[in-house]
């Protein structure tokens, strides 16, 4: 069972989740069903990822067979910014759950997929994977919860029965210190600036607006 933290609303979210990013919708439905039988109380999803149907119909599944209760899951899904518009806002919140066969989500995000190619070729992460003897994937998410003291989820995604597994083998070790410092040698860079969020006619007049002043 993954460890959990509190969030600021006294609601509890498992610190590990399964990111649905990129899993097909064909095999979704049996990938969250193998992930939850192996202890992941956690699922991330999102309407951009075109597979909450199939998310919905596993979940109805789990529920069924009483593999797991709806108060003992976590679901996460995410407002796409097309729909940022007051008005747009609750038609996209009843797709979601329509779509997911839910009546309530734990967390409702605004979508913000901005990512960066894999970091598990990174000659760092490998070194410190080889020093602790675990893969580098198992190193990245432990990182993510050793530097998440304020509270954090990590989200590996797999459609792959051992790694799902694996992946939430990282509870019962850490990484010393001094390992742990390595990865503030990789290098850091704003992936974008989002020039193109900017316009007269969008909730974004100015790149301040857009970063609320972080840039």
């Amino acid at each position: 069972m993954a460890g959990s933290f509190v969030l600021n609303t006294g609601a509890s979210i498992p610190s590990v989740g399964l990111g649905t990013w990129r899993i097909q919708p064909e095999v979704v439905g049996d990938t969250i069903y193998a992930a939850v039988k192996a202890g992941y109380r956690h699922i991330d999803c999102a309407p951009a990822y075109s597979n909450e149907k199939e998310v919905g119909l596993a979940l109805k599944k789990l529920f069924e067979h009483g593999v797991v209760k709806r108060e003992e899951l976590f679901v996460t899904s995410k407002l796409w910014s097309g729909n940022h518009a007051p008005e747009d806002v609750p038609e996209a919140i009843d797709t979601t759950l329509n779509d997911l066969q839910l009546d309530y989500l734990d967390l409702f995000l605004a979508h913000s997929p901005l990512g960066e190619a894999s970091i598990l070729g990174n000659h760092i992460v490998v070194s410190v994977a080889e020093r602790v003897r675990k893969t580098p994937a198992q190193v990245a998410l432990r990182w993510g919860l050793q530097m998440g003291q304020m509270g954090q989820s990590v989200l590996p995604r797999s459609a792959n029965e051992g790694r799902i597994k694996e992946n939430l083998d990282i509870f019962d070790w850490s990484i010393p210190g001094e390992l742990m410092a390595k990865f503030s040698e990789i290098k850091q860079v704003r992936l974008v600036k989002a020039e193109f969020a900017v316009h007269p006619l969008s909730g974004y007049k100015t790149l301040q607006d857009f970063w609320d002043g972080e840039i």
